[in-house]
């Protein structure tokens, strides 16, 4: 990761005609206190993010603002607006306008095609995905954090929109040390997906995301380019075998043998 001496650096940002200044926060290989707290605040209220994760940068919402059933650092949570129009699962989804929304208005994507979760550690295997399986759990173990996402059976706590059609939720521990921050700050796993327009190469630096892009965040996290340069990888075994549903930077020959490892 590159180093930035300075917590902030103004990066022009034109709407319309009108040019703004939007902060664009660069941090050291462990982020500056003063970047994870004023990007851990406009995640808290609802805020959208561009951060840097080891794999890709990423889009990103505190899950917390948007769900009831994750604890809420405040006493009085915040009221986001539903949307009755716009349905997934059944369920309302946050109104056009809001954090969440404006991920899949970037991206231009269908609202069913739902966004991973990133996560603290393997124990949220159980906080946020009911009926483990123990090949999940090795994973997690040994391959966590990581590029690694593995897709689980959804627990109740998890809003239906934010599920997938199946009823799961995609799950991953990143290494990055600004995901792991933020977590840590927000008291809430973040939603993020791959900072692009859909079917576009995510970017693997901060200079390769598109302008588009950071014109529709709150905030931007500059930390260069990223370690892997590729998307994670994504498993499941929600047929009884492991299925790896997209390949990324984590080889299978890999999870093949954490799998098969007989001390695990």
């Amino acid at each position: 990761m590159r180093e930035c001496p300075t917590v902030n650096k103004l990066a022009p940002e034109r709407k319309g005609l009108a040019y703004t200044c939007r902060r664009s926060i660069g941090y050291t290989r462990e982020p500056h206190r003063l970047a994870v707290e004023r990007t851990a605040e406009l995640l808290g209220r609802g805020g959208l993010a561009l951060i840097p994760t080891e794999t890709v940068y990423g889009v990103a919402v505190a899950v917390n603002a948007f769900s009831d059933a994750v604890p809420q650092d405040t006493s009085e949570p915040l009221p986001w607006p539903r949307d009755p129009q716009a349905t997934v699962n059944g369920a309302a989804v946050p109104a056009l306008g809001t954090g969440y929304r404006r991920i899949f208005t970037l991206k231009q994507r269908e609202l069913t095609q739902t966004v991973a979760w990133l996560v603290d550690d393997a124990e949220a295997l159980d906080r946020y995905g009911v009926d483990i399986p123990h090949e999940a759990r090795m994973l997690a173990r040994r391959c966590w954090p990581g590029a690694l996402t593995i897709v689980v059976k959804a627990a109740p706590c998890v809003p239906t929109f934010m599920r997938a059609a199946d009823d799961t939720v995609a799950l991953r521990a990143s290494a990055s040390p600004v995901v792991q921050a933020l977590i840590r700050a927000c008291g809430s796993p973040l939603a993020c997906t791959s900072a692009n327009t859909h079917g576009a190469p995510a970017p693997a630096s901060f200079a390769t995301v598109e302008e588009r892009i950071l014109e529709g965040v709150d905030v931007a996290v500059d930390a260069g380019e990223t370690p892997c340069r590729d998307a994670s990888t994504i498993v499941s075994f929600q047929h009884g075998e492991l299925q790896i549903l997209r390949q990324g930077a984590l080889p299978a020959s890999e999870i093949e043998r954490v799998l098969s490892d007989p001390m695990q």
